[in-house]
């Protein structure tokens, strides 16, 4: 398969088991126009559905252009050094 010149590179912001930060991250990347992806393996969805939280938890994508600015707005977060 060729990659072509249009093709996206995506490529992983963050992945987490909380919905707080995933709607936290969701928010501040619309904010700052950072178009995502968001990807829940496995069973994750339907886990979701059913009792609120996915099974294996949520992976955040964006695209490599703007993985820099992304994951530079999340560093600046004040709970991200409790991790």
């Amino acid at each position: 398969m060729t990659k072509n010149k249009d093709d996206l590179e995506i490529v992983l912001l963050r992945s987490t088991n909380n919905n707080y930060e995933l709607d936290l991250i969701k928010s501040l990347l619309e904010e700052n126009n950072i178009p995502y992806i968001i990807r829940e393996p496995g069973i994750g969805q339907h886990m979701r559905i059913i009792g609120g939280l996915p099974l294996y938890g949520t992976d955040i994508l964006v695209e490599k252009s703007s993985f820099e600015k992304a994951n530079n707005i999340l560093e600046e977060l004040p709970w991200q050094d409790e991790r």
